[in-house]
Order: C-alpha cells, then structure tokens, then sequence
C-alpha cells in the first residue's frame, strides 16, 4: 500500500539510512519529491503564476511606443550630423586645396625673376639712378 501512495504522490519516499539523508530520494530543495513521482504529472500547475496588472499594460505599451520613438529620433539626428558633418569634411577639404593652389600662384606672381622677365617684355629698363622725393613736410633725412 505504501508502494502505491509513492507512486501516486502523496508523499515523496525517504531513505531509512542515516548516511544517505534525503538527498538521493528529492530532488533538490524544491520539494519536487521522487523522479517516479514526477512523471507524467503536469508541472506547470505548480509554478506561482504573476499576473500583470491589466491596468498597467496600457501603460506599457504606451512607454515602450515612447521609447521607440525617442531612439528612433535620436537615430534620426545622428544620421543628419553624419551626414553635416561629411559635408562640412569635404567642404574643407576643398577649402584646403583652393588655398594651397592660391598660395602657390601668389608666390609665383611674386617671384623675382619672373617679374624681371616681364618687366623685359614690356620695354622697361633698369633705371640708372634713383631719386627719392620726401612727402611734403617731412624733413630729408640724413
């Protein structure tokens, strides 16, 4: 008769001896009993079951809806300061080059020997002497 109230559930077995404890007939702390008793049972009725507030799940969705869109937002804006930001790169990039090829004609306009070539070209001679002329009320200087 004991053998069937085992099998049935009632009680899980218990080991007579005292070196083995209830250790290898339960199963663990749980209280899930003896491994024979277990099969075929439906465990999911003994889970504690927490039920959601019904009022709260409104709430929820409309948070998680909130959320989305805010990083949604966020994702918006990050992708337009990419791209501002590649824009402005590229812009001064050729910003960049615009003022190295403009420093590089200014320093050929400037260049010595190529203004004497086309002072040569346009008639004009060394002058033999130089006179200075003072601004009026400016004394000569010494």
């Amino acid at each position: 008769m004991s053998a069937l109230r085992d099998m049935l559930g009632a009680r899980p077995r218990r080991s007579k001896s005292p070196l083995l404890g209830n250790r290898h007939t339960q199963r663990g702390r749980r209280g899930l009993g003896d491994a024979r008793v277990l099969v075929g049972r439906d465990l999911a009725k003994d889970a504690p079951h927490r039920r959601i507030p019904i009022w709260l799940i409104p709430g929820i969705v409309v948070g998680g809806v909130f959320a989305a869109l805010a990083i949604t937002q966020v994702r918006v804006e990050l992708i337009g300061q990419g791209y501002k930001r590649y824009s402005a790169v590229e812009r001064l990039q050729s910003l960049e080059e615009e003022q190295r090829r403009l420093t590089a004609r200014v320093r050929e306009l400037r260049d010595p020997a190529r203004l004497a070539a086309l002072a040569r070209e346009m008639g004009l001679s060394r002058p033999d002497h130089v006179i200075t002329l003072a601004p009026a009320g400016d004394e000569p200087r010494p």
